[in-house]
């Protein structure tokens, strides 16, 4: 059993006697000290911080500070050049994308990086072995394929000129590469070091990287403690310690936070109304690149009527389910493209709430006096789509409503054995190809089972993968979306989430951008504490 899980079976055990020892010794430190320490509280992923290997953004919160990626996205999600002087060139086919390392970034064991260090990690990626769960956003790399496949044990188009000067060709011009490079998936290891930890890198304090923080401990269990990197290449860090506190229940965490336990965590929309009422002025929004939708099977029965798939629109009625369910946590959707990527047509008014339209198309498609459609759902959704059960009963659709868990949601949907059921599909920067491709492209619909499958908006997002004009780019998204959500209604758009953390009075200049939390400009203003 891996070490990781057998550790996790102990967390409830251990998680009284954590309580007991976390406030002596950080709220010590954090006390009249101009030390400067921050406590984050969050869920335990249980993955590891191996980011080729995990694809949890509460892992990458925390392998994110220690290890990087040639390019980053910043707290406003723009991308910028980070371990690279200035941003790849890309050849006139935009197939060879040529880069340049800054000079004198070091690993925290002391090594310097060096081309040779990028491409190990991009190997080490493809390298059956690894089991890397995102090569998918990489394998256009000339040669990828044939090392998944076993088939080569260098990647071909990667070719190093130097120390500091590298390419990667691919097979096919592929614009997104370049952003695709500035998430987590692609943090860059040293080589010696990965190597030496074999298949305990990203386990305990198996972690070295050039970032900002450096793991002091790890038992992967209850904590893992974060120090600064003295020597930074991207200038003084402004915390000495930032303490990564685990939590089984968002309500045990949000306890630990009034104790005064952890100075900062994420704040659930389902808890947003109870803590708004005496921690108001501690919590802060901020808009993750998403969309919650029901998400439609295309081939079932009711649902391939597109009378019916707008009927269900117009009955859901979304300013009153964010105001009610979400306690206001959320954006009323205009069009599936959230309306912070590029391509989002800002002109669109939400989605029309007209319950007799919607009786009358019911009648249009031979049911005037209703119908029955199955949906499933998990828990986590359960308030919100018991909601809309009311909604559709209204005007004659009997939504047959199954609460399931993770694992036979995840089975019966891609099975294509679910009419509807409960999505919210983000992006990890903001692009229309991240949003739209992987979810209802044609060829990649039937394996979310969906089953969306129009030519044209294939032809739109092949057309804006190839181009390098990112105004042109957005243009062909618009059209995307417009198919998808406003014409053909593959999925029924409900609303853009919004997220909200709370943090103590002494939190300085943070700010999340997406789904990660970051910790590169937090500080502490050690005189209010």
């Amino acid at each position: 059993m891996n070490r990781i899980y057998r550790k996790l079976i102990a967390v409830t055990a251990v998680a009284g006697l954590f309580f007991a020892g976390c406030k002596s010794g950080s709220d010590a430190k954090n006390g009249a000290s101009s030390r400067k320490v921050v406590r984050f509280g969050q869920a335990n992923a249980g993955t590891g911080y191996d980011m080729q290997k995990s694809t949890s953004s509460g892992a990458a919160s925390i392998a994110d500070e220690v290890t990087e990626s040639l390019l980053r996205f910043n707290d406003d999600n723009i991308e910028e050049p980070w371990l690279i002087t200035d941003f790849p060139k890309v050849s006139n086919d935009g197939k060879v994308y040529s880069f340049e390392l800054k000079k004198g970034v070091y690993f925290t064991d002391g090594t310097e990086l060096k081309s040779s260090d990028v491409k190990y990690t991009f190997e080490r990626m493809f390298n059956p072995k690894t089991g890397a769960k995102s090569t998918a956003y990489f394998n256009m790399i000339k040669g990828a394929k044939d090392m998944l496949a076993g088939k080569a044990d260098s990647l071909a188009g990667f070719e190093i000129q130097d120390d500091y000067h590298f390419t990667i060709t691919l097979d096919y011009a592929f614009a997104p590469f370049v952003k695709n490079i500035g998430t987590s998936y692609a943090d860059i290891f040293p080589q010696k070091a990965c190597e030496a930890a074999g298949e305990n890198w990203g386990i305990g304090t198996n972690l070295i990287g050039t970032g900002p923080y450096k793991i002091a401990e790890n038992d992967d269990v209850t904590k893992v403690v974060l120090v600064k990197n003295e020597n930074y290449h991207g200038g003084e860090v402004n915390l000495d310690e930032l303490d990564i506190i685990f939590f089984s229940s968002d309500q045990t965490k949000l306890i630990a936070y009034e104790n005064g336990d952890i100075d900062l965590c994420d704040l659930s929309a389902a808890l947003l109304s109870q803590y708004q009422k005496n921690y108001a002025d501690q919590i802060t929004a901020y808009y993750p690149l998403g969309t919650a939708f029901i998400s439609l099977n295309l081939k079932s029965e009711h649902i391939k009527d597109i009378n019916i798939r707008k009927a269900i629109s117009l009955s859901s009625n979304r300013e009153e389910l964010i105001k009610t369910v979400l306690n206001g946590a959320g954006i009323p959707a205009t069009s599936y493209l959230n309306n912070n990527i590029p391509g989002h047509d800002s002109t669109l008014p939400v989605y029309e709430y007209n319950p007799q339209k919607a009786k009358e198309l019911l009648a249009q498609a031979g049911y005037p006096n209703g119908l029955t459609i199955s949906a499933s759902v998990r828990q986590t959704s359960g308030a919100l789509y018991t909601a809309i059960q009311g909604y559709l009963l209204e005007v004659g659709i009997n939504l047959s409503l199954a609460t399931v868990d993770n694992a036979t949601w995840n089975s019966d949907r891609t099975a294509g054995k679910v009419p509807a059921t409960d999505m919210i599909w983000n992006a990890l920067y903001p692009d229309g190809d991240f949003q739209m491709y992987n979810y209802f492209y044609s060829k990649n619909s039937n394996a979310r089972g969906v089953f969306y499958d129009n030519p044209e908006f294939d032809k739109a997002l092949d057309a804006a993968r190839a181009s390098t004009d990112e105004k042109e780019r957005a243009e062909f998204y618009r059209k995307a979306d417009s198919l998808l959500s406003l014409e053909d209604y593959a999925c029924i758009p409900l609303y853009y989430p919004q997220s909200q953390f709370i943090a103590k009075p002494w939190i300085k200049n943070y700010k999340v951008g997406n789904l990660i939390y970051h910790f590169w400009n937090i500080d502490v203003d050690v005189s209010k504490k």
